[in-house]
């Protein structure tokens, strides 16, 4: 067998869920005994925060329009092989892939999917380039599904491996409704829906305002989150526009990201999820292991970890008519507390890191087999 060495490929510019997810799995392949190498965008938020999950790390410059190379790779590697190559970012799969082909048949080459797979792709040049991984790591059945579908991937080639939540993810979990209100300077007597999320458009922060104006006035919204720089500071502009016209400056309350997440889940009654296409949620993961009652859109990721219905509430997308209704039958649901139960007991069955490592290890090691 090959020695334990990856090398982690994500060029990507942004930072969300698929970049902060990155970086913990190298934290957590370190621990189980891997030599991690990762290598970033120079231009990227991923950079600034690589050095507290890995000590080996590189980075390429700002990629504008053209893509990671063959040769940028081959450098890369020139000094410290790896046994496996691994990508989150699937604009990196064709250099990956070219590298391999090309350059090194015996590196195995692994996509850990963050993203659906959109359009078909089961043409040439896409089959072309999956060919060359060894396997494709999906973390829900339904984004297996659409790639046996949208692909020529097969389907012995991927695993359902669910993305999973620190155990000290919600460090202040204790604190009372009234506590974390007041931490986060919000109003004590109203019934707060949250919302927590990169602020862009995709992530349907305008549909819930425009939302708040068609129900009762005790009803506030939280919104966390930040814009990705350089890049959404328009739709921010739009949101408080929004606000504005509406005459909701008294009902909506904007807050930056924060790291410890437990005070926002502690603070609200209900937790929103109105994306345009939710990939996965680890956020609705978090508010069901908090307790909190979430409201989503009836499609993709959301719809599979609430089980269409079974854990949470669902409301069609862009359907602020479906959203209060959902909302007025939480209020009344006989089994509301039955369900909130359940819902925390999938997650701490289903989706936790130890469970997703031990997976994880145990298909990579299983490749150097090969």
């Amino acid at each position: 067998m090959q020695s334990k060495s990856i090398g982690i490929v994500c060029t990507s510019r942004g930072f969300g869920g698929l970049e902060i997810n990155t970086l913990k799995l190298c934290r957590y392949l370190l621990n189980y005994g891997w030599r991690v190498r990762l290598l970033v965008n120079a231009a990227g938020t991923m950079y600034q925060q690589a050095t507290e999950y890995a000590s080996d790390i590189a980075t390429v410059q700002s990629l504008g329009d053209n893509k990671l190379s063959k040769a940028v790779l081959r450098k890369w590697l020139s000094s410290h092989s790896v046994a496996i190559l691994l990508t989150p970012y699937n604009k990196d799969i064709a250099a990956l892939s070219g590298y391999k082909r090309w350059n090194n048949r015996s590196v195995k080459l692994v996509y850990q999917q963050h993203m659906q797979v959109g359009v078909s792709k089961r043409d040439f040049i896409h089959t072309l380039r999956y060919n060359m991984l060894d396997a494709w790591i999906s973390p829900l059945e339904y984004l297996k599904q659409e790639t046996i579908s949208k692909t020529k991937v097969p389907a012995d080639k991927i695993a359902v491996i669910p993305f999973g939540l620190e155990p000290d993810r919600l460090v202040n979990a204790s604190l009372s409704m009234n506590e974390a209100r007041q931490q986060l300077q919000l109003p004590q007597d109203v019934s707060l829906i949250g919302v927590l999320g990169r602020i862009d458009p995709k992530k349907g922060q305008d549909f819930l305002i425009r939302a708040l104006a068609k129900i009762p006035d005790h009803y506030h919204l939280l919104i966390v989150g930040d814009v990705t720089p350089n890049e959404g500071e328009e739709f921010l502009n739009h949101l408080h526009h929004l606000v504005k016209q509406n005459n909701l400056q008294e009902r909506v309350h904007f807050q930056k990201n924060q790291k410890d997440v437990s005070r926002f889940f502690s603070a609200i009654d209900v937790f929103a999820m109105p994306s345009h296409g939710e990939t996965y949620g680890m956020v609705t993961l978090e508010a069901m292991l908090s307790g909190v009652p979430v409201i989503g859109v009836n499609r993709d990721g959301t719809a599979e970890l609430l089980q269409h219905g079974k854990l949470g509430w669902l409301h069609n997308l862009e359907d602020i008519n479906g959203f209060i209704n959902q909302l007025r039958l939480l209020q009344s649901d006989p089994a509301l507390l039955s369900k909130l139960s359940a819902a925390r007991d999938e997650v701490i069955a289903k989706y936790n890191i130890d469970d997703m490592m031990k997976a994880t290890d145990e298909l990579l090691s299983g490749l150097l087999y090969k």
